[in-house]
Protein backbone atom coordinates (compact mmCIF):
# COMPACT_ATOMS: atom_id res chain seq x y z
CA UNK A 1 0.00 0.00 0.00
CA UNK A 2 1.41 3.39 -0.70
CA UNK A 3 0.38 7.25 0.65
CA UNK A 4 0.62 9.99 -1.38
CA UNK A 5 0.71 13.35 0.15
CA UNK A 6 -2.03 15.44 -1.24
CA UNK A 7 -2.06 19.32 -1.18
CA UNK A 8 -5.32 20.97 -0.78
CA UNK A 9 -6.04 24.44 -1.49
CA UNK A 10 -9.24 26.02 -0.23
CA UNK A 11 -10.54 29.50 -1.26
CA UNK A 12 -13.15 31.12 0.53
CA UNK A 13 -15.67 33.57 0.29
CA UNK A 14 -19.32 34.55 1.28
CA UNK A 15 -21.13 32.35 -0.87
CA UNK A 16 -18.57 29.53 -2.54
CA UNK A 17 -16.19 27.19 -1.04
CA UNK A 18 -14.09 25.65 -3.49
CA UNK A 19 -11.98 22.42 -2.78
CA UNK A 20 -9.08 22.02 -5.62
CA UNK A 21 -7.23 18.67 -4.53
CA UNK A 22 -3.77 18.01 -5.61
CA UNK A 23 -2.26 14.80 -6.02
CA UNK A 24 1.36 16.14 -6.45
CA UNK A 25 4.04 15.55 -8.48
CA UNK A 26 5.79 16.79 -5.58
CA UNK A 27 7.60 15.92 -2.54
CA UNK A 28 5.61 12.57 -1.37
CA UNK A 29 3.67 12.33 -4.75
CA UNK A 30 6.79 11.69 -6.36
CA UNK A 31 8.14 8.76 -4.11
CA UNK A 32 6.04 7.66 -1.74
CA UNK A 33 6.74 4.40 0.44
CA UNK A 34 4.93 1.82 1.81
CA UNK A 35 3.10 2.22 5.50
CA UNK A 36 5.55 0.64 7.64
CA UNK A 37 6.21 3.26 9.85
CA UNK A 38 4.76 3.76 13.35
CA UNK A 39 4.45 7.45 12.65
CA UNK A 40 0.73 8.96 12.43
CA UNK A 41 -0.44 10.04 9.46
CA UNK A 42 -2.51 13.36 9.26
CA UNK A 43 -2.94 16.60 7.79
CA UNK A 44 -2.73 19.83 9.19
CA UNK A 45 -5.17 23.16 7.43
CA UNK A 46 -3.39 26.57 7.61
CA UNK A 47 -4.99 29.82 6.26
CA UNK A 48 -3.70 32.51 4.80
CA UNK A 49 -6.27 35.53 5.39
CA UNK A 50 -7.24 38.04 2.60
CA UNK A 51 -4.62 40.75 2.10
CA UNK A 52 -2.77 39.49 5.66
CA UNK A 53 0.51 37.88 6.01
CA UNK A 54 1.10 34.41 8.03
CA UNK A 55 4.27 32.72 9.21
CA UNK A 56 4.05 29.05 7.15
CA UNK A 57 5.79 25.62 7.92
CA UNK A 58 4.88 22.08 7.16
CA UNK A 59 5.13 20.22 10.55
CA UNK A 60 4.56 16.61 8.81
CA UNK A 61 7.31 14.96 6.89
CA UNK A 62 6.39 13.21 3.36
CA UNK A 63 6.64 9.24 3.33
CA UNK A 64 10.04 7.74 3.55
CA UNK A 65 11.35 7.03 -0.07
CA UNK A 66 10.16 4.38 -2.14
CA UNK A 67 13.63 3.59 -3.12
CA UNK A 68 15.33 0.65 -1.96
CA UNK A 69 17.29 0.96 1.19
CA UNK A 70 15.55 4.49 2.05
CA UNK A 71 15.87 3.43 5.46
CA UNK A 72 18.64 1.79 7.37
CA UNK A 73 21.82 2.15 9.29
CA UNK A 74 25.02 4.05 8.55
CA UNK A 75 28.41 2.01 8.38
CA UNK A 76 30.91 4.57 7.96
CA UNK A 77 30.45 8.40 8.37
CA UNK A 78 33.28 10.64 6.57
CA UNK A 79 33.93 14.42 6.33
CA UNK A 80 30.72 15.69 4.15
CA UNK A 81 29.34 11.85 3.35
CA UNK A 82 27.25 8.89 4.83
CA UNK A 83 27.63 5.29 4.07
CA UNK A 84 25.38 2.27 3.87
CA UNK A 85 27.32 -0.73 2.47
CA UNK A 86 24.52 -2.76 2.41
CA UNK A 87 22.50 -0.31 0.45
CA UNK A 88 21.57 -0.57 -3.54
CA UNK A 89 20.91 2.88 -3.63
CA UNK A 90 20.44 4.10 -7.75
CA UNK A 91 23.02 6.46 -8.59
CA UNK A 92 22.03 10.09 -8.11
CA UNK A 93 19.20 9.17 -7.44
CA UNK A 94 18.92 11.57 -4.42
CA UNK A 95 21.13 14.47 -5.24
CA UNK A 96 18.71 16.47 -8.41
CA UNK A 97 18.23 19.80 -7.62
CA UNK A 98 14.77 19.21 -9.05
CA UNK A 99 13.87 16.07 -6.36
CA UNK A 100 15.88 17.13 -3.19
CA UNK A 101 15.66 14.83 0.32
CA UNK A 102 17.13 15.01 3.06
CA UNK A 103 18.20 12.36 5.62
CA UNK A 104 17.32 11.84 9.66
CA UNK A 105 18.58 10.34 11.83
CA UNK A 106 16.41 8.25 13.66
CA UNK A 107 18.38 6.79 16.68
CA UNK A 108 21.80 7.15 18.89
CA UNK A 109 23.27 10.51 20.09
CA UNK A 110 22.57 12.59 17.32
CA UNK A 111 18.89 11.31 16.79
CA UNK A 112 16.75 13.82 15.35
CA UNK A 113 19.41 15.59 12.95
CA UNK A 114 18.78 16.22 9.57
CA UNK A 115 21.46 16.69 6.78
CA UNK A 116 20.55 17.90 3.20
CA UNK A 117 21.47 15.17 0.41
CA UNK A 118 23.75 17.21 -2.13
CA UNK A 119 26.35 17.01 -4.53
CA UNK A 120 28.71 15.30 -5.54
CA UNK A 121 25.83 12.54 -6.86
CA UNK A 122 25.08 9.49 -4.50
CA UNK A 123 26.75 6.02 -5.60
CA UNK A 124 25.11 3.02 -4.36
CA UNK A 125 26.14 3.36 -1.37
CA UNK A 126 27.10 7.00 -0.31
CA UNK A 127 25.72 10.14 -0.04
CA UNK A 128 26.75 13.55 -0.08
CA UNK A 129 25.22 15.70 2.33
CA UNK A 130 25.43 19.44 3.75
CA UNK A 131 26.26 19.94 7.47
CA UNK A 132 25.23 23.12 8.09
CA UNK A 133 28.78 24.27 9.46
CA UNK A 134 28.73 21.43 11.75
CA UNK A 135 31.82 18.58 11.50
CA UNK A 136 30.43 15.11 10.62
CA UNK A 137 33.71 13.63 12.15
CA UNK A 138 33.16 15.58 15.97
CA UNK A 139 29.31 14.61 16.09
CA UNK A 140 30.15 11.01 17.19
CA UNK A 141 27.36 9.27 14.62
CA UNK A 142 27.20 5.43 16.08
CA UNK A 143 28.34 3.55 12.49
CA UNK A 144 28.57 -0.43 12.13
CA UNK A 145 26.10 -3.31 13.11
CA UNK A 146 25.08 -0.97 15.65
CA UNK A 147 25.00 2.18 13.12
CA UNK A 148 22.60 5.20 13.90
CA UNK A 149 19.14 4.17 11.83
CA UNK A 150 18.61 6.77 9.05
CA UNK A 151 15.53 8.00 6.90
CA UNK A 152 15.89 9.43 3.35
CA UNK A 153 13.00 11.81 3.26
CA UNK A 154 11.83 13.95 0.04
CA UNK A 155 12.08 17.62 0.40
CA UNK A 156 10.07 20.34 -1.77
CA UNK A 157 10.79 23.35 -3.37
CA UNK A 158 8.50 25.81 -4.65
CA UNK A 159 7.06 24.49 -7.47
CA UNK A 160 6.13 20.76 -5.42
CA UNK A 161 4.99 22.26 -2.69
CA UNK A 162 3.07 25.42 -4.06
CA UNK A 163 2.64 24.42 -7.66
CA UNK A 164 2.80 26.17 -10.87
CA UNK A 165 0.47 27.15 -14.00
CA UNK A 166 1.74 24.53 -16.18
CA UNK A 167 0.01 21.47 -14.56
CA UNK A 168 -2.74 23.75 -12.85
CA UNK A 169 -1.55 22.43 -9.62
CA UNK A 170 -0.48 26.67 -8.59
CA UNK A 171 -2.17 27.31 -4.80
CA UNK A 172 -1.32 30.47 -4.74
CA UNK A 173 -2.30 33.84 -6.66
CA UNK A 174 0.28 34.60 -9.66
CA UNK A 175 0.63 37.49 -11.58
CA UNK A 176 2.92 39.19 -14.06
CA UNK A 177 3.28 41.40 -11.36
CA UNK A 178 5.12 40.91 -7.83
CA UNK A 179 3.05 43.44 -5.93
CA UNK A 180 -0.45 41.68 -7.93
CA UNK A 181 0.72 38.30 -6.54
CA UNK A 182 0.97 36.47 -3.64
CA UNK A 183 4.29 36.26 -2.24
CA UNK A 184 6.61 33.62 -0.26
CA UNK A 185 9.28 35.19 1.86
CA UNK A 186 12.43 33.12 2.91
CA UNK A 187 14.64 34.45 5.36
CA UNK A 188 18.24 34.78 4.42
CA UNK A 189 19.99 35.15 7.35
CA UNK A 190 19.64 38.85 6.95
CA UNK A 191 16.59 40.09 4.99
CA UNK A 192 13.74 38.29 3.27
CA UNK A 193 13.94 37.04 0.14
CA UNK A 194 10.90 37.02 -2.05
CA UNK A 195 9.20 34.92 -4.32
CA UNK A 196 6.31 35.07 -6.23
CA UNK A 197 4.72 32.90 -9.57
CA UNK A 198 4.68 34.88 -12.71
CA UNK A 199 2.02 34.15 -14.94
CA UNK A 200 3.55 36.24 -17.79
CA UNK A 201 7.32 33.76 -17.67
CA UNK A 202 5.22 30.45 -16.53
CA UNK A 203 7.34 30.08 -13.10
CA UNK A 204 8.64 30.95 -10.12
CA UNK A 205 10.43 33.88 -9.91
CA UNK A 206 12.17 36.73 -7.14
CA UNK A 207 10.80 39.87 -7.15
CA UNK A 208 13.88 41.24 -8.62
CA UNK A 209 13.74 39.26 -11.46
CA UNK A 210 13.75 40.08 -15.28
CA UNK A 211 12.32 38.00 -17.83
CA UNK A 212 16.05 36.08 -18.52
CA UNK A 213 16.59 35.03 -14.66
CA UNK A 214 16.57 31.69 -14.23
CA UNK A 215 13.58 29.73 -13.22
CA UNK A 216 13.18 29.62 -9.24
CA UNK A 217 10.77 26.68 -9.42
CA UNK A 218 13.75 24.43 -7.50
CA UNK A 219 14.36 26.87 -4.83
CA UNK A 220 14.58 24.22 -1.52
CA UNK A 221 11.92 24.74 0.69
CA UNK A 222 13.49 23.43 4.44
CA UNK A 223 11.29 21.49 6.30
CA UNK A 224 13.38 22.67 9.22
CA UNK A 225 12.95 26.60 8.15
CA UNK A 226 9.74 28.66 8.45
CA UNK A 227 8.41 30.78 5.57
CA UNK A 228 6.28 33.99 5.44
CA UNK A 229 3.36 33.72 3.04
CA UNK A 230 1.38 37.41 1.95
CA UNK A 231 -1.90 36.60 0.32
CA UNK A 232 -3.04 39.14 -1.98
CA UNK A 233 -6.15 37.93 -3.28
CA UNK A 234 -9.45 39.16 -2.26
CA UNK A 235 -10.38 36.06 -0.56
CA UNK A 236 -8.89 33.62 2.29
CA UNK A 237 -6.64 30.87 1.38
CA UNK A 238 -6.42 27.56 3.17
CA UNK A 239 -3.50 24.74 2.73
CA UNK A 240 -3.68 21.18 3.94
CA UNK A 241 -0.79 18.86 3.71
CA UNK A 242 -1.19 15.71 4.77
CA UNK A 243 1.88 13.83 6.23
CA UNK A 244 3.32 11.83 8.89
CA UNK A 245 3.68 13.41 12.34
CA UNK A 246 6.90 13.94 13.80
CA UNK A 247 8.16 11.09 16.22
CA UNK A 248 11.51 11.54 16.73
CA UNK A 249 12.39 15.22 18.82
CA UNK A 250 13.58 17.77 16.00
CA UNK A 251 17.30 18.63 16.67
CA UNK A 252 17.78 22.11 14.66
CA UNK A 253 20.60 24.14 13.84
CA UNK A 254 20.64 27.26 14.04
CA UNK A 255 23.06 30.79 13.63
CA UNK A 256 24.68 31.65 16.59
CA UNK A 257 26.60 34.79 15.56
CA UNK A 258 26.05 37.80 18.26
CA UNK A 259 22.37 38.36 17.96
CA UNK A 260 21.73 36.63 14.16
CA UNK A 261 18.22 35.45 13.96
CA UNK A 262 16.94 32.19 12.37
CA UNK A 263 13.37 31.34 11.04
CA UNK A 264 12.78 27.85 12.48
CA UNK A 265 9.92 24.89 12.07
CA UNK A 266 9.20 23.83 15.12
CA UNK A 267 8.09 20.71 13.70
CA UNK A 268 4.86 20.63 15.95
CA UNK A 269 1.70 19.66 14.50
CA UNK A 270 -0.37 20.86 17.25
CA UNK A 271 -0.34 23.94 19.37
CA UNK A 272 2.33 24.04 21.97
CA UNK A 273 3.06 26.48 24.29
CA UNK A 274 6.39 28.52 24.89
CA UNK A 275 6.04 26.71 28.51
CA UNK A 276 5.81 23.38 26.20
CA UNK A 277 8.88 24.41 24.01
CA UNK A 278 10.87 25.20 27.18
CA UNK A 279 14.11 26.02 25.26
CA UNK A 280 15.73 27.67 28.51
CA UNK A 281 16.08 24.15 29.71
CA UNK A 282 19.49 22.30 29.34
CA UNK A 283 17.89 18.96 27.16
CA UNK A 284 16.28 21.82 24.39
CA UNK A 285 19.43 23.97 23.99
CA UNK A 286 23.52 24.65 25.05
CA UNK A 287 23.59 28.59 27.53
CA UNK A 288 20.19 29.30 26.62
CA UNK A 289 20.38 33.32 27.78
CA UNK A 290 17.60 34.32 30.35
CA UNK A 291 17.79 37.55 32.37
CA UNK A 292 15.72 39.99 34.16
CA UNK A 293 16.03 41.86 31.32
CA UNK A 294 14.93 41.40 27.49
CA UNK A 295 17.85 43.27 25.61
CA UNK A 296 20.16 40.77 27.73
CA UNK A 297 18.44 37.48 26.66
CA UNK A 298 17.71 35.22 23.63
CA UNK A 299 14.79 35.87 22.39
CA UNK A 300 11.68 34.09 20.97
CA UNK A 301 9.67 35.74 17.83
CA UNK A 302 6.40 34.68 17.13
CA UNK A 303 4.37 36.26 13.97
CA UNK A 304 0.96 37.55 15.81
CA UNK A 305 -1.05 38.14 12.47
CA UNK A 306 -0.08 41.94 12.14
CA UNK A 307 3.21 42.22 14.33
CA UNK A 308 6.10 40.46 15.52
CA UNK A 309 5.79 39.27 19.57
CA UNK A 310 8.91 38.81 20.75
CA UNK A 311 9.44 36.97 24.35
CA UNK A 312 12.63 36.08 27.02
CA UNK A 313 12.74 33.53 29.85
CA UNK A 314 12.65 35.87 32.88
CA UNK A 315 15.18 34.55 35.30
CA UNK A 316 13.84 36.40 38.16
CA UNK A 317 10.25 35.10 37.47
CA UNK A 318 11.25 32.27 36.03
CA UNK A 319 8.50 31.97 33.55
CA UNK A 320 8.72 34.04 29.73
CA UNK A 321 7.50 36.93 29.32
CA UNK A 322 6.55 39.30 26.08
CA UNK A 323 9.11 41.95 26.09
CA UNK A 324 7.21 45.54 26.90
CA UNK A 325 5.08 43.35 29.69
CA UNK A 326 5.04 44.14 32.89
CA UNK A 327 5.80 40.59 34.52
CA UNK A 328 3.20 38.79 32.75
CA UNK A 329 3.64 35.09 32.89
CA UNK A 330 3.71 34.32 29.23
CA UNK A 331 4.37 30.20 29.45
CA UNK A 332 1.12 29.39 28.35
CA UNK A 333 1.17 31.35 25.60
CA UNK A 334 0.10 29.45 22.87
CA UNK A 335 2.20 28.47 19.13
CA UNK A 336 -0.17 27.42 16.59
CA UNK A 337 0.90 23.81 14.92
CA UNK A 338 3.04 24.76 11.73
CA UNK A 339 4.07 28.06 12.91
CA UNK A 340 7.68 28.71 13.07
CA UNK A 341 9.61 31.32 15.30
CA UNK A 342 12.41 33.00 14.80
CA UNK A 343 15.35 32.45 17.05
CA UNK A 344 17.66 35.41 18.46
CA UNK A 345 20.75 34.79 20.50
CA UNK A 346 22.86 37.24 22.06
CA UNK A 347 26.32 35.33 22.21
CA UNK A 348 28.18 33.23 19.90
CA UNK A 349 28.23 29.87 19.54
CA UNK A 350 30.56 27.53 17.53
CA UNK A 351 30.27 24.53 18.32
CA UNK A 352 27.63 21.35 17.75
CA UNK A 353 25.54 21.42 20.38
CA UNK A 354 26.20 25.31 21.06
CA UNK A 355 24.54 25.87 17.13
CA UNK A 356 21.48 23.02 18.54
CA UNK A 357 17.73 23.07 19.68
CA UNK A 358 15.86 20.08 20.42
CA UNK A 359 12.36 20.48 20.22
CA UNK A 360 9.73 18.31 21.69
CA UNK A 361 8.40 15.35 19.57
CA UNK A 362 4.63 15.10 19.52
CA UNK A 363 3.43 14.76 23.51
CA UNK A 364 7.46 14.93 24.68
Amino acid sequence: MTINRMKISVSLNRSVVVFAILLLNSAAGRAVAQVASSAPVGYIVQTIPAEQSRSFSVPLDAPASSQADSVGRLTEVGENWFDNADAEWTAGAFSSVEAPYFIRLTSGIQTGRLFRISNPANTATRVYVADDGLTLLELNIEVGPNGARYEIIPADTLATLLGTAADSSLVLQGAADPLLADLVQIWGGASWINFYFNTDWGRWARDRDVAGSPSRNNFLLRPDRGVMITRRGSTPLAIAVVGRVAVTPPRLVHTRTPNAFTFLATMQATDTTLGELALQKVSRSQDWLGAATSNEADLIVVWEGASWFSFYYNTTTSHWQRVGDLGTDRDGYVIKAGTPVFVQRRQAGLTSAERTLRFPAIGG
